[in-house]
Parts: C-alpha cells; structure tokens; sequence
C-alpha cells in the first residue's frame, strides 16, 4: 500500500522510559480509533478486522518495525465466571457476520508483541450480543509481549477468571486466508484510512 500523507518521516519518540513507549502506544491507537471510528460511527466496537489492519500499518509506519493483523479464534473473560468464545470459522466474510477476532502482531521483535486496538470494546460487543458482562471495563487496549498477554493453552482447558488485561488467542487457516482475500479486496479504502489515522497520529505526537 502507498500513502501519500503524513507519512515523510518516522514519528515514533526515541528509546527512553516506559511513560514514552506507552504515550507511543497510545497515540497510535488513538489515530487508528479516530479514523475507523470516524466511518463508522454506529459499529466501530465490532470492526476489529479494521482496527488490525490499519493499527498494522500505522505501528508498522512510524515505529520502522514489521506488525501484521491476524485473525481467528479468541476468548475473554467477561466477569463472573463467563467467558466470551469467538470461534466460528464459517464467520469470516459472511455477510451476517459471526463470531471471530482480528488483531496484531509484530513479525521481527523480540519478545514478539501482541497488539489488540480493540479490547476496550469489549463490553460494548457483549452487550450488542447478547452477553453479561460484569464488573469493571477491559483496558483500551492491549499492547506487550505476546506471551504475557495471549493464553495459548487449548481452549477446552481454558476457565474464566484469567482478568481482563489477558486473552486467549488462535490464530487460524481459515482466519489466515480471509484476511488476505480481504485486504487484497479493499485495499484503497484501508489507504485512506490508515492515512487518516497517520494524520492524526502525528497532530497527537507533534503536540506531545
């Protein structure tokens, strides 16, 4: 994909504290939530597809790193003993839609990173759905090392209770070629939007 603006120079801050990387993470999600959010105003809480996209394309844009958006199975803890389990193959592109997750992951760091722009929806997807929720709200988003973020055990050992700063993850063949069919057909609207959330992205950085 070419991007035409806002994107002639790298806008990450240097190496330095932890505060720095976290507004970093938080400047990215930001600018990827203003532009998915902008377009669609009335089901961005369940669009992870496009958050993984272009949340790839901008980390990836102003960090120099390599992340890429994954899709297939996921499970959260939703308080209370429940679980939410989003793992229907069948889902990705169905017009109908169903039950999936998409979300990020970087491709050459190491420990290697897991990225979910979207987790702080949670509660907002569980109730368009049909699904408790109790308790306290999930993080805005999830950004650290993969293995202290993702449960990879298999889904039949997984119990509620893990939190919700954690997830349970699988990525799928399934997930895998839909996302690929799917960019390849939409790729001048992810242009644009990833676009716009580098423009936005960097007003936040420049201000910072």
């Amino acid at each position: 994909m070419a991007f035409s603006l806002c994107d002639t120079e790298r806008s990450r801050p240097p190496p330095g504290p932890a505060d720095h990387e976290r507004r970093w993470q938080e400047a990215v999600a930001a600018g990827v939530r203003h532009s998915v959010g902008h377009w669609f105003q009335h089901n961005f809480y369940s669009l992870c597809h496009a958050f993984a996209v272009v949340g790839s394309n901008l980390a990836s844009i102003a960090s120099g790193r390599d992340y890429r958006p994954v899709a297939g199975h996921a499970a959260i803890d939703a308080g209370n003993g429940k679980l939410i389990v989003m793992n229907e193959d069948h889902a990705f592109g169905a017009k109908e839609g169903g039950a999936y997750h998409c979300w990020i992951e970087s491709t050459q760091s190491e420990p290697k990173e897991l990225i979910d722009l979207t987790f702080g929806h949670n509660h907002l997807y569980a109730q368009a759905n049909g699904y408790a929720w109790h308790g306290e709200e999930a993080p805005a988003f999830l950004w650290g090392p993969f293995d202290a973020i993702a449960i990879t055990a298999p889904l039949s050992h997984v119990q509620p209770g893990f939190g919700k700063d954690r997830i349970w993850l699988q990525e799928t063949r399934a997930g895998a070629h839909w996302m690929e069919r799917h960019i390849a057909a939409n790729e001048q609207a992810y242009v644009k939007l990833t676009t716009e959330a580098l423009c936005h992205y960097r007003d936040l950085t420049l201000q910072a």
